[in-house]
Formats: structure tokens, sequence, C-alpha cells
């Protein structure tokens, strides 16, 4: 399939400290044209499930601008470069929680939006969570961390309560790996 696809030129068009933004520009010989594609280059991310010591799953409530809403999410955020994306999802979960776990558990990965962006979110699980008291937030971050029963999340998916993407899709992965 891709064979009917053949690349052209990029040209970089936008870059700040989050992302860069691309045309690439690709002729589909089954239309017969070209034309350019917006790609959106990201890091990579990670996207932490944890289960406490108390058998609950920890999620965070905090502001998203995008949505200018609060949401619940699992703990996650970008890999530094170099570093070991399981060091990732532990840091993250630190930082955003103050949970921690002697562990990381690959349960997959994921491209949240492969039409336009680059990037593969990585998912773990974290069990027999320890909470420490103590997060290490970034700058203009601020999370709530909240214990949840396995039910009360599924209720949350349910109800539209969750309606972060990547926590969705980390909980069906969860979910696969629980049998």
């Amino acid at each position: 399939m891709k064979s009917r696809w053949r690349y052209i030129k990029t040209e970089k068009k936008y870059a700040d400290r989050v992302l860069s933004v691309e045309h690439r520009h690709y002729h589909f010989d089954g239309a017969g044209a070209s034309m350019p594609f917006t790609v959106v280059n990201i890091k990579n991310w990670v996207i932490t499930v944890p289960v406490a010591d108390s058998g609950k799953l920890v999620l965070v409530r905090q502001f998203r601008v995008g949505t200018d809403s609060v949401t619940y999410e699992f703990p996650g955020g970008a890999v530094d470069d170099g570093e070991v994306t399981a060091d990732a999802a532990l840091r993250e979960l630190a930082e955003e929680t103050g949970y921690s776990s002697l562990s990381a558990k690959s349960l997959g990965i994921m491209h949240p939006n492969p039409a336009f962006m680059t990037n593969t979110c990585h998912c773990f699980l974290a069990e027999n969570c320890v909470n420490g008291g103590s997060m290490n937030h970034d700058l203009f971050e601020e999370t709530e961390p909240v214990e949840f029963t396995r039910e009360e999340v599924l209720k949350m998916v349910q109800t539209g309560e969750i309606t972060h993407s990547i926590t969705i899709a980390a909980i069906g992965l969860w979910l696969v790996d629980q049998g």
C-alpha cells in the first residue's frame, strides 16, 4: 500500500519547546496528485496505570488549558531525551501523584493520532504503589491524586467523567492485561 505514496519533500513551518510542525509533500498515485500534509512532531510520551497497595487505581485531577476543564487522567508525560521509558513512567508517577512503585511493566504502545502526529505513547502498569506524599510538579502543573476502584473507573468512562483519550486507551490495555 505504501508504494502508492511517494515522498517528495519536507518544509519546516513552526517549532517551540513542545512541538514542531512541518508540511510533508507526498504524491499519491491513487489520486494522481500531490499535496502537503501537516505533521506534528512531539516527544514520545508515557502513561502509567498505577495500582495502589490498597488495590485501587490512582488517577490525577488536573486543569487542562486545551479544553479549559478539569480532567481525570492517569499520570503521564513526555519522555526526556535519552530516558528509558519505564523510568519515565515511574518518574511521572512520582511527580504527579507522590506515589512510588518498584517497577513498571509495559502494557503496550499506542500512536495518539498517526494521521498527523509522529510520537508514540508507552503505557505501563505500576503495581503496589505506595503514597510517599511528596509531589514534584513542573512549573505550570498542579495535580491532585485520587484513588478509585476498578468499578468506579469503568463507570467514570461510561458516564463521560473520564474523557482523556489516552487514559481511556490505557484502561483498555490494562483490562486486556488483567484477562
